[in-house]
C-alpha cells in the first residue's frame, strides 16, 4: 500500500481511546476533556489490524488518550501480535507497574513513555498529578519485563523543564532507558501564538551539548531524527525536530486512525 506520494505504508497507529487519567496543560486534546470518552471497540480494532496486515503492513503502535485505560488492550495485543511483526504503544506510564508483565506476554513489544519531568514539583505543574514515582517504577518493570527498547519521551517547555535535560539523562542512564528530547511544535499559524511564544524552547542548544560530549551518532531514516550515543553516563538520547525540518514528513510510513 503506498501514500499519494509513493511512499510505502507500513506503519499503523490507533488511538484506542480519548480517556486519560492526567491533565497535561500543553494536550492537544486527545485526552483532555473528561467529556470525551470515545473509545475503539476491541473487534473494530481486530478489524482494522487484519486489513492493514492485508495490505502490508507490518507494525502497529496503540496509543490514546492513555490506551491502559482500554479494558481490552490485552485482547487487542494478544491479536495484533498473529498478524503483526511489532506491537508498541505510546502511554503516560501511570499505569505501567501493574501491566508490564501481562502486556509483555499478551505479545506487547516494547513500549514509549511520556514523561516531561523526574522532579516531582515540575511533573505535577506540567501534569496536574503527582504521580511521578509511579511512573518512574512503571519505566523501570517495563525494562525488567523486557519490553525493550523502553523510550522516555520528554517534551522540552521554556521556563519549565528546560534545565532539567540532564537530570533525565542521567536517570534514563540508569535504569537501562532510552531518551527522545522533543521539541514543541505546531503549524506555521500557531507558532506564532502566546502558548508556543512562552514555551516553546529550541533545541539547538542541547544538540551542540551531545555533539560534544557522544562517543557516535547515527541519524534515523525516519523524520531525519539524530540519534547521539553518550559514554559518560552510557545512554542514547535521540532529539525530535519536525519545526523547519523539511524531511521531517519525507519518509513516514504510517497511516494514523483515531478513537473517532
Amino acid at each position: 500500500m503506498k501514500d499519494p506520494h509513493g511512499r510505502e505504508i507500513t506503519n499503523l497507529r490507533i488511538s484506542l481511546t480519548q480517556s486519560c487519567d492526567l491533565r497535561c496543560f500543553y494536550c492537544h486534546q486527545e485526552g483532555e476533556e473528561e467529556n470525551k470518552t470515545t473509545s475503539l471497540k476491541a473487534e473494530e480494532v481486530k478489524r482494522m489490524v487484519e486489513t492493514a496486515s492485508e495490505l502490508g503492513m507490518h507494525k502497529v503502535k496503540y496509543s490514546g488518550g492513555e490506551p491502559l485505560l482500554h479494558p481490552e488492550l490485552e485482547e487487542i495485543i494478544e491479536h495484533s501480535s498473529q498478524l503483526m511483526d511489532d506491537i508498541s504503544i505510546t502511554t503516560n506510564g501511570t499505569l505501567l507497574e501493574e501491566k508490564a508483565e501481562k502486556l509483555k506476554s499478551s505479545g506487547l513489544d516494547r513500549v514509549n513513555v511520556s514523561l516531561d519531568s523526574v522532579n516531582p514539583e515540575t511533573y505535577k505543574e506540567i501534569t496536574g498529578n503527582d504521580s511521578v514515582e509511579k511512573v518512574k517504577r512503571g519505566i523501570k518493570k517495563a525494562v525488567e519485563v523486557g519490553l525493550f527498547p523502553v523510550k522516555v519521551n520528554m517534551l522540552l517547555l521554556d521556563g519549565l523543564n528546560d534545565d532539567e535535560v540532564w537530570d533525565m539523562i542521567d536517570w534514563v542512564s540508569e535504569v537501562g532507558a532510552i531518551l527522545q528530547v522533543i521539541e514543541l511544535t505546531g503549524n506555521e499559524e500557531e507558532v506564532k501564538e502566546e502558548f508556543y511564544k512562552e514555551y516553546h524552547h529550541s533545541l539547538k542548544e542541547l544538540a551542540s551539548e551531545l555533539e560534544e560530549k557522544a562517543k557516535s551518532t547515527e541519524r534515523r531514516e525516519m523524520h531525519a531524527r539524530k540519534k547521539y550515543f553518550l559514554k559518560d553516563p552510557e545512554v542514547e538520547v535521540e532529539l525530535v525536530r519536525s519545526m523547519h525540518n523539511s524531511t521531517f514528513c519525507e519518509n513516514c510510513t504510517r497511516l494514523r486512525i483515531t478513537s473517532e
